[in-house]
């Protein structure tokens, strides 16, 4: 099966709906030889800041010597950003490759998979096939249900965050919502998580103990000391002095760093990292979309994929903190319609002051006019307008002679990766 044939077939699969379960996955994996269990793994779950811990996991372990391999969701330009090898994604022929695999597998476990399912399965294949010593797996939706679940002894659990998102799937309160997330977590295996609200840190306490999982909660986020806001770097300061760069702007990285260095830590008897590792690949680590500063000509843009109430009060934080805060700024938003997109308008309602509402490029997308709306009734001295989508957006941006210097994309990241295709391409930590 070619690149192509691949990718039709599975465009086939592209789900109206979401179905969580492990029995088709499992039976598909053990027909493959279950190749899950040929490498360790990292499993990460939560809300918000999972991608990220991800991306500094593997670059630490990359450049630490390890055949990498990176699972994670979302992709932003490519299907194939998904799976990656040594820090650059599956070629089109190893794709394809993939994809007959879990076809005819399938075929086989005479079941149907959704488009997410054979995702997880081809890449848990190529890891097996391209050699991977240890591989960082990103939950879709969740955890307990999660494809990525499947994984019986990962190396250890890393919950990054737990805040209302999917609530349609995994509950209405924080309580629902972690018991989800904590399902990722195995007997005997590490826990490592940040320091949740009460309601979420007791369930997420109580499965581990169920677990007999070593739990270890970070209760002191990495500090700032320095953003080089153009270049997208950071510089942060952990809790005994040390200080560390880290190629992603924002006011939570210094907590998922201190999460990904207590992660790491965990597992030091089975994948050990030197500490020059972990300076070099935490240096290097670039993940697109959180706070990415793009320059265009004399105007600056800001790209963040911020979706729900967690993320954008992190936006928020952030924007505060930059140089661009205390002049005038143009918000173009655009939030899916399964989003709470009036608690993500009203964390950021205090900034806006003129808003170009335009819909994500998906049929998930909350229309334009309705977003404009909650705008206005939340920030009703913002100037609001609608714009058919993104690229619309910035390239009228770029034209208005009189249009503030500087401008945000935010809501989606789907959007958010569309403005940046309108830029012209796109600064990436995801390899081309």
């Amino acid at each position: 099966m070619n690149y192509s044939a691949a990718l039709k077939a599975l465009e086939a699969r592209r789900e109206t709906r979401v179905e969580l379960g492990l029995a088709r996955v499992r039976r598909v994996l053990k027909i493959l030889g279950n190749p899950q269990e040929a490498y360790s793994s990292i499993h990460v779950a939560g809300t918000n800041g999972k991608g990220s811990v991800c991306a500094m996991l593997e670059s630490v372990l990359r450049h630490a010597g390890y055949e990498t391999g990176l699972y994670l969701s979302p992709h932003l330009w490519s299907v194939r950003e998904r799976i990656q090898v040594r820090g650059r994604m599956i070629s089109p022929k190893d794709f394809g490759l993939a994809l007959a695999a879990v076809f005819l597998a399938e075929k086989k476990a005479r079941t149907r998979m959704t488009y997410f399912e054979l995702l997880t399965c081809a890449a848990f294949w190529h890891f097996r096939r391209s050699g991977v010593r240890a591989a960082v797996l990103e939950t879709g939706l969740g955890g307990r249900l999660d494809a990525t679940n499947v994984v019986r002894s990962p190396a250890v659990c890393v919950i990054s965050s737990v805040d209302f998102d999917h609530m349609e799937f995994l509950g209405s309160t924080l309580g629902q919502i972690a018991r989800e997330k904590a399902g990722i977590i195995k007997r005997g295996r590490p826990v490592i998580c940040p320091r949740l609200r009460p309601e979420a840190m007791a369930v997420v306490r109580r499965r581990a103990r169920e677990r007999r999982a070593p739990l270890r909660v970070v209760s002191r986020p990495w500090r700032s000391v320095r953003a080089f806001w153009r270049d997208n770097i950071q510089r942060l300061q952990d809790g005994s002095g040390g200080r560390f760069s880290v190629g992603i702007l924002g006011a939570k990285q210094g907590l998922n760093a201190a999460v990904a260095r207590a992660a790491l830590e965990a597992v030091q008897g089975e994948l050990p990292v030197p500490e020059r590792a972990w300076r070099e690949g935490l240096r290097r680590t670039r993940w697109p979309l959180r706070f990415e500063v793009r320059r265009a000509g004399r105007r600056t843009i800001v790209l963040d994929g911020a979706h729900n109430p967690e993320a954008a009060r992190g936006l928020a934080s952030t924007w505060r903190a930059s140089p661009w805060a205390s002049g005038p700024s143009r918000w173009i938003m655009g939030v899916m319609r399964d989003k709470d997109a009036r608690a993500v308008v009203e964390e950021l309602a205090p900034l806006l002051r003129d808003v170009v509402a335009c819909p994500p490029p998906s049929p998930r997308a909350l229309p334009a006019a309705e977003l404009a709306r909650m705008t206005l009734e939340a920030a009703p001295d913002a100037r609001v307008r609608t714009a058919l989508g993104a690229s619309a957006a910035v390239r009228a941006w770029l034209r208005e002679k009189g249009a503030p210097k500087t401008a945000v994309v935010c809501g989606s990241f789907y959007l958010a990766a569309r403005a940046a295709r309108a830029l012209g391409g796109h600064r990436s930590g995801r390899p081309r």
